[in-house]
């Protein structure tokens, strides 16, 4: 892989599971978390080739409405497993075009959920899917019922989305933050926060979304459909992780340091 491993290990109750996804191998495991005995392994099919191959995306667990499932990200599929077994439930294609096939459409954003709703970034100003996943089964690229809704582009590249209340909030690589309707799709804004490249993603606390850029700038907008930066402000280092918040506490990595910020 050309950026090495960096898929996070997702650890539930008493089992750690791993997505491994480049070139030479497509795999999903649930390993013992107490002896590292491996539990299941599942070959991942796809047909996707060269760099596309590559995932940086973490896996995690979707826990709503009565379904469970692990899902996996990358290879131009979004997948979700059974956590007993690990066999798959369903697939979702259509994020790189095959008609215009990026060879170089490697997955870092990982997706996100709310209850009945999945939305999944993909690379390279592609597409967004907003999936419904109840009953899905199968392929699902091509379903009728299955999602909520798609964009076309303006995907981020590297950050995660973020949800907060109902809002899905999208900041892409050259810090244009988008606010959706989560039901719907539908866009709210699109606007500029910091002209520089954001790789960390989005964070929410009280109130309000915490955007990092590579210059050290951290750019704090308001949470709600209507566009406010209410603060901006650097530390003057090199920032592409995303802000860590607990407590009235945030933390920010640089390439440098960590910085520990809060009030009294």
């Amino acid at each position: 892989m050309y950026h090495g491993m960096s898929s996070s290990p997702l650890l539930d109750g008493d089992r750690l599971y791993l997505q491994l996804l480049h070139s030479n191998e497509q795999l999903v495991l649930a390993l013992d978390k107490n002896t590292g005995k491996e539990i299941w392994k599942r070959l991942r099919m796809t047909n996707a080739h060269e760099e596309s191959l590559h995932s940086y995306a973490s896996p995690f667990i979707y826990r709503f409405d009565n379904q469970e499932f692990l899902l996996t990200h990358g290879a131009d599929y979004i997948t979700a497993h059974d956590l007993k077994d690990g066999r798959e439930i369903w697939r979702c294609g259509g994020l790189n075009n095959p008609e215009n096939y990026n060879l170089y459409f490697r997955l870092v954003a990982s997706p996100v959920a709310m209850p009945g709703l999945i939305v999944v970034p993909s690379a390279k100003n592609g597409p967004v899917l907003g999936i419904n996943p109840k009953d899905a089964k199968g392929d699902i690229t091509n379903s009728t019922t299955n999602y909520h809704w798609k964009l076309a582009q303006n995907t981020p590249d590297v950050p995660s989305p973020l949800i907060h209340d109902g809002l899905v909030y999208l900041c892409r690589e050259n810090g244009v933050l988008i606010c959706l309707e989560a039901k719907t799709g539908k866009e709210f804004y699109l606007e500029r926060t910091h002209n520089q490249r954001h790789r960390g993603s989005p964070v929410y606390a009280d109130g309000k979304i915490y955007l990092t850029a590579a210059d050290g700038m951290v750019t704090v907008v308001k949470a709600g459909k209507q566009f406010e930066i209410i603060a901006q402000n650097t530390v003057e280092e090199r920032l592409s992780a995303s802000p860590a918040i607990s407590g009235g506490t945030i933390y920010l990595r640089s390439y440098k340091a960590l910085y520990a910020i809060g009030g009294e």
